[in-house]
């Protein structure tokens, strides 16, 4: 193998190197980040948080459950699951004593 080859070698695989790593791997980030973002609000709406009701007194209004019924086919089979959660946490506040001082 000829060194100009090996040296162009080493360089392409430098060159993709940093490539993925400062460009690529911002972008999955931040792609990963709205989609846990959008996750979040969609579970937290789900057990009865209201951000539009806690953002009017500032005028702001996301209207979180027109693009929510869009993500719909997505969120659906998740719904079980949500549902299966808000009710084990319901009976588990139910049982937990409420008198700690005996």
């Amino acid at each position: 193998m000829e060194v100009a080859s090996l040296i162009a070698i080493v360089v392409t695989i430098i060159v993709i190197y940093f490539f993925v790593k400062l460009i690529v791997s911002p972008i999955i980030k931040a792609i990963v980040g709205v989609i846990i973002f959008i996750v979040v609000v969609y579970v937290l709406q789900r057990l009865g948080f209201d951000f539009d009701q806690m953002l009017s007194p500032f005028g702001i209004s996301l209207n979180l459950n027109s693009w929510i019924t869009k993500l719909n086919w997505i969120f659906g089979p998740a719904n079980h699951y949500i549902d299966q959660a808000k009710t084990f946490l319901y009976n588990i506040w139910q049982n937990f004593p409420k008198n700690i001082s005996q």
